[in-house]
Order: structure tokens, then sequence, then C-alpha cells
């Protein structure tokens, strides 16, 4: 069965509990987990970085891997710089970026290589840090929806196979 975003929901606290849904059940997922941040994409809009992440970089890792036994789960979440959240800086004025969270079992080195080839961009514009052992994973998604205020359906998304 593989788990995807209701893209039903409306309200921001149905929003909120779909983010929830979702993350929670990549992390109890028995795979190695990653947190990326992925900053200076280039990509001004939500929605253009959302396809660069759904339709560039996940499809083309999952096709890639499709024969294999690799393991390709994720979750991400899409934000404003903080200057939006603390209300210094309009939306319209600045780049988005990228905080993923993947369940996966591809190496750090192979995830940076799709990440790098698909946004173009230096490596050290990719934070990569293996979660899996942190036991303060579970609070995570408090910090991916700390811009409550700026989550729409186009913030985020995840594909999960349980």
């Amino acid at each position: 069965m593989i788990i995807t975003k209701n893209k039903t929901l409306k309200s921001t606290e149905n929003l909120l509990n779909d983010i929830r849904y979702g993350f929670n059940n990549l992390i109890a997922q028995n795979h190695p987990i990653y947190n990326i941040t992925i900053n200076n994409t280039g990509r001004r809009s939500k929605e253009e970085l959302r396809f660069y992440l759904t339709n560039k970089l996940f499809n083309k890792i999952k096709n890639d891997y499709k024969y294999s036994d690799e393991v390709i789960n994720y979750f991400y979440m899409i934000e404003y710089p903080t200057k939006v959240s603390i209300g210094n800086q309009m939306p319209e004025t600045c780049e988005v970026h990228a905080h993923i969270i993947l369940g996966t079992t591809l190496t750090e080195q192979t995830i940076i290589k799709y990440i790098i080839d698909t946004f173009k961009i230096q490596k050290d514009k990719v934070y990569i840090k293996d979660i899996t052992k942190r036991d303060d994973k579970h609070n995570f998604v408090n910090y991916l929806t700390k811009q409550r205020n700026y989550i729409t359906s186009d913030s985020y998304n995840f594909k999960i196979k349980i």
C-alpha cells in the first residue's frame, strides 16, 4: 500500500493533520531516515519548487530504482526564509527552500548526487543528516510546520510505501 497526500483538505488544521500523518508514517518505517535541507534552489514559488521536487527529483530516483529493492519514501515541506515568518519580508520577494525527510536505503552520496543534478547547485547548498537514531525525531514535525500561516496544499507532499 502507498500512502500519499490527501488533496481534498482545505483548512489549515486539516493540512497540519495530513502533514503529521504523512510524517509519522515515514519515520515509523524501518529504514534509515535522512533530514535534508536544500537552499538556493533558484525557485521563487512553492509551485515551481514542488514541481522540481516531485517530478524531477523523486520521480527520477524512483524510475532509476524501479526494478531494485531500494526503498525511497519521502516527505517534504517547502517554506519561506525566516524573514517572512517574522514579518520582515514578503513571500513574493524571496526564494523558497525545502526540508525533506527521506526514508531510504540509498547512500548519502547517491542522494546528494541526485539533488545536485536536479537543482544544478553546489554540494554546500545541501544539508543532509542521518536522524534514524535520534530520540527527538518525532518532534521534528513541529519544526516543519512552524510557518503554519503560510502552509497551503502546495507546501508539502509525501509518498510512502508501507
